[in-house]
């Protein structure tokens, strides 16, 4: 059966609109993206599309239909999660924590490989290349487990606390020594120097378990 050219509409935006949220529009959504005001003409189209066998609904959900077709196309989609990005983390000189440190900007899509099997999960923007030899470096995304304390020699969030003059958070391996913590960086450039403070002074909020990086 042929489609009418604002069924072929209403299945290239489905299409592109799947592609870009990995989950399917509303009928409000299809109706305004193809000039459609009514929800029962764009109802009655979805059941053309879905005798056609174009398209799978449930409609005891608002976004509960498939496309048969695009399913069949696209490559099994990759198991993840969204996790909320708190905001950006120096991989340098430590940056001062967020008022609202807990403030979700946005959520970011991670597989399921990048995540810890256990506890809280959260990701930060890197900012700096003092970390550029444990592969991580400016611009990427790591996905942090929140922890209150990590083993020696891992990368940690560590926040050197008040009245430290170096005061804020910062992406380093820790390292304990007695009652002294060295912050250290991951680049041999002479500029980038550990800290070194008080046990005390240190606050950890979480160990690295993953990095999501943008080539273009």
């Amino acid at each position: 059966m042929k489609l009418r050219p604002r069924q072929q509409q209403i299945l290239d935006f489905i299409a592109s609109y799947l592609d870009k949220h990995n989950y399917p529009p509303t009928i409000r959504e299809i109706g305004s993206a193809v000039g459609i005001s009514s929800t029962s003409v764009v109802n009655y189209n979805l059941e053309k599309l879905e005798e056609m066998k174009l398209i799978e609904r449930n409609r005891e959900v608002s976004r509960g239909l498939r496309l048969l077709e695009h399913d069949s196309q696209k490559p099994e989609p990759v198991r993840g999660r969204q996790i909320p990005m708190y905001g950006a983390i120096a991989a340098g000189v430590p940056i001062p924590v967020p008022d609202d440190p807990e403030a979700v900007l946005e959520l970011v899509a991670v597989p399921e490989d990048l995540l810890p099997r256990s506890g809280d999960t959260f990701a930060l923007h890197v900012k700096g290349h003092s970390m550029i030899d444990a592969l991580v470096d400016d611009g990427d995304i790591i996905v942090v487990r929140s922890q209150p304390r990590v083993e020696t020699g891992q990368m940690a969030i560590a926040e050197i606390l008040e009245p430290h003059p170096q005061a804020g958070a910062t992406l380093k391996r820790f390292y304990q020594s007695g009652d002294q913590v060295e912050l250290r960086p991951a680049n041999p450039d002479p500029a980038y120097q550990s800290f070194w403070v008080k046990s005390d002074q240190v606050r950890i909020h979480g160990a690295v378990a993953g990095v999501l990086r943008r080539y273009l």
